[in-house]
């Protein structure tokens, strides 16, 4: 006996289609969780070997351990089991995927997402995973908050936040984007030391600006007669 499945992984509101071949005339029956599924909208025999179970649109209350069980004519039974899992999400919404930052203040950046039967969630940035622990100044918090402590420049670039079905392969990836500004400082450095008063002198100041994203310069003279 074998069950075909086109996938045990099914997501709610798809429709489910289990065929059991029996390999011999008997009479095939269902059972869901060690109960028999009397539902003639959802058996269907085929022919004298073989039966099809169908569910139009998947619940979570479809998951569970579907059986097919056959009496063959030849007088013995046999049953063969399969597990179907049901699951929804992962869903992010419509949260936000760019975050900015003053450089020193600590960044805070969420991952809100739902999905059953429950939903386990991972950051990373560059297909390393971002720590838990305590004491780490990037990491991740117990409600998959992305927490960055005293932001650094260096802390700007793209992040993924990464959702999972637990115990399945089933996932969704939320790429988030973030970005350090820096305040303007600036710095006044003097080329000529020493000059001798009159017109035919000049004096050569360098302005050296700093920041994030690169400030605009512009350059203001008054002259005292």
């Amino acid at each position: 006996m074998n069950i075909i499945a086109s996938k045990q992984d099914v997501q709610v509101g798809e429709e489910i289609v289990l065929l059991c071949k029996a390999g011999g005339e008997g009479t095939i029956t269902w059972q869901k969780d060690e109960e028999d599924i009397d539902d003639e909208e959802k058996v269907s025999g085929i022919d004298e070997s073989s039966s099809k179970l169908s569910i139009k649109k998947a619940t979570m209350n479809d998951a569970g351990k579907y059986s097919c069980l056959c009496d063959f004519d030849s007088g013995h039974q046999d049953k063969i089991d399969i597990q179907l899992y049901i699951y929804e999400g992962p869903s992010f919404g419509s949260q936000k995927t760019y975050h900015e930052f003053l450089e020193g203040t600590n960044g805070m950046v969420p991952c809100l997402v739902t999905g059953k039967p429950e939903v386990d969630v991972h950051w990373l940035r560059g297909n390393q995973n971002i720590p838990s622990d305590e004491g780490e100044r990037v990491r991740q918090l117990t409600d998959n908050t992305l927490r960055i402590e005293k932001v650094r420049r260096e802390d700007a670039g793209l992040y993924e936040c990464q959702a999972y079905i637990r115990g399945r392969t089933i996932n969704q990836k939320l790429p988030v984007s973030v970005v350090v500004n820096a305040p303007p400082k600036v710095r006044l450095r003097e080329e000529v030391k020493k000059v001798m008063a009159g017109s035919e002198n000049n004096v050569s100041l360098l302005c050296l600006v700093d920041g994030l994203p690169k400030p605009n310069i512009s350059d203001h003279t008054s002259l005292a007669l």
